[in-house]
């Protein structure tokens, strides 16, 4: 139960992480904004980006402890569950239309899930 409480946790700070990089990345200005120096400057002084940063420290951590109890084997495939939890956050805090065919390729990672769950 404990390992399960883990990966939720994991998956929520990627989800936390990513719309926090998105939010970061939105916030600068589109002419500045290029590959390069310039843009890991500006990623540097965003406080969002900043975060982001941070809760993927916070994150890298839990994934430590996970591998510590699970078999990469296990772990690996179940890092998938974040595509889910990415998705459903980019919906709800970044307003992003979400077409079918993408929910339809999340219902066979979940899929996916569910047999590797199953075959543990």
């Amino acid at each position: 139960m404990e390992v399960i409480f883990l990966l939720a946790l994991w998956t929520l700070s990627e989800a936390i992480g990513q719309i926090l990089f998105k939010r970061g990345v939105d916030a600068l200005d589109a002419g500045e904004a290029h590959f390069g120096r310039a843009t890991l400057g500006l990623a540097l002084r965003s406080p969002a980006i900043i975060g982001g940063v941070l809760v993927h420290v916070v994150e890298f951590g839990i994934w430590l402890e996970i591998l510590g109890r699970l078999p990469l084997s296990v772990a690996f495939p179940l890092e998938s569950i974040s595509y889910v939890t990415v998705l459903v956050a980019t919906r709800v805090f970044l307003r992003e239309a979400i077409p079918p065919r993408r929910w339809a390729g999340v219902g066979l990672i979940c899929a996916g899930i569910v047999v590797l769950g199953v075959s543990s």
